[in-house]
């Protein structure tokens, strides 16, 4: 009888070593990759997870919007509109509630990582809860806005329009809850990129008849701005995104060879950088707070510089293709900056925009090339026998 063997090296061996059961393993094929696993982990748990609990809250969003639509005495509950209670206000407010609360319970559910402090894991929770759950929002609103005008005037009776929460919240759930359940490096920086241009572009579009073009980028979270509130917002919960990211990277890369004090010199400016990010929303470019808004944007772009130039010395290994992007993006810093300061060929505005652009593409596109460092090292050779 032939017996198939891998051949696999020492190292590989006494990592997997640690997740077998009784030196057993389970092995299969999924998106034209192989997956090792502890036979005991059914890889189903988070379909199941994700089915399981958004039933429930599905089914109390049902009761709760039948209660309410008949205690409003109206035979006939609008889809959608604000003259009445209608099935598109509910399914909004139902779904936010239940699934912010759902995504954290989740959330911690399923990370147990003991190794990250109480303070880190509490605020990595509630900010992934919060952008998760304001993306859910927004998607609604557009969703219900088209609904509204496709589905204009149309009513139904109270059990039909609390069926039709029911099933409205549970979509809403089950999207946040398996979200929740599928939080990984790439899914983060989707949701930076989501949360940050999505805020910026809402808050330019609502100064639009302000034309705060003429004034400068940070016009949008100063108090004379419409709604500045968004502006200031998006960029705090972008720093906080960003720390989490960090968390996530930094937290594999210790698990890695690679991992040495130049790394841990990276994993500071990184924090550097979120507080700095951070800072230009809690503090608006006007009255007093001015002088730490402008510190906190000149000190943002400055980092960056600093870690383009020192590149090459903090990650000797990074490939010649994203070291010649850096230097491409510090040349396009230095050029912007000459043409606002020295020959004012650049406004303000495009100047900022160009800035915070370069630099926050960088500081992402940086990230990745850091994963695939960590995915590199932890590459290895096996061999198939027959015996």
């Amino acid at each position: 009888m032939t017996k198939n063997y891998l051949e696999i090296p020492e190292e590989l061996y006494n990592k997997i070593s640690d997740y077998a059961e009784n030196d057993q393993l389970s092995i299969r094929l999924e998106n034209q990759q192989i997956l090792l696993e502890n036979p005991k982990i059914n890889h189903t748990n988070k379909q199941n997870l994700a089915l399981h609990y958004f039933i429930v809250p599905s089914l109390a969003s049902g009761i709760i919007a039948l209660l309410i639509f008949l205690s409003t005495n109206h035979p006939q509950i609008a889809f959608t509109g604000s003259r009445h209670l209608s099935v598109a206000s509910l399914s909004i407010i139902l779904s936010t509630l239940f699934g912010f609360f759902g995504f954290i319970w989740t959330y911690l559910r399923k990370s147990c990582d003991l190794s990250k402090s109480k303070f880190k894991i509490f605020r990595e929770t509630l900010t992934l809860s919060v952008a998760y759950t304001s993306i859910s929002f927004a998607v609604q609103i557009i969703f219900w806005y088209i609904i509204g005008k496709t589905f204009s005037g149309v009513t139904f009776d109270p059990f039909t329009a609390g069926f039709l929460v029911l099933v409205f919240v549970g979509i809403i759930f089950y999207f946040l809850i398996s979200a929740a359940l599928s939080i990984t490096l790439p899914n983060l920086i989707l949701l930076l990129f989501t949360t940050f241009i999505g805020g910026i572009l809402v808050s330019m579009a609502t100064n639009n008849q302000k034309d705060w073009w003429q004034h400068n980028f940070s016009f949008l979270g100063t108090g004379e701005a419409t709604q500045h509130w968004q502006f200031n917002i998006t960029l705090i919960f972008s720093a906080l995104i960003l720390l989490t990211i960090t968390d996530f990277l930094f937290a594999e890369f210790s698990k890695s060879s690679l991992y040495n004090y130049k790394f841990k010199i990276i994993r500071v400016f990184y924090i550097l950088i979120a507080l700095l990010i951070a800072f230009v929303g809690i503090f608006p470019a006007q009255s007093w707070t001015m002088p730490i808004h402008n510190n906190s944007a000149f000190g943002l772009v400055a980092v960056v510089l600093i870690m383009i130039i020192f590149l090459k010395w903090l990650v000797p290994t990074i490939s010649k293709e994203f070291l010649a992007l850096s230097w491409t993006a510090l040349i396009a810093l230095i050029l912007s900056a000459v043409a606002f300061m020295g020959i004012h060929y650049l406004s303000l505005t495009v100047f900022e925009i160009i800035a915070f652009a370069i630099a926050f593409t960088w500081l992402v596109m940086f990230i990745n090339s850091l994963r695939g460092i960590i995915q590199e090292g932890n590459e290895w050779q096996v061999k198939l026998l027959q015996k």
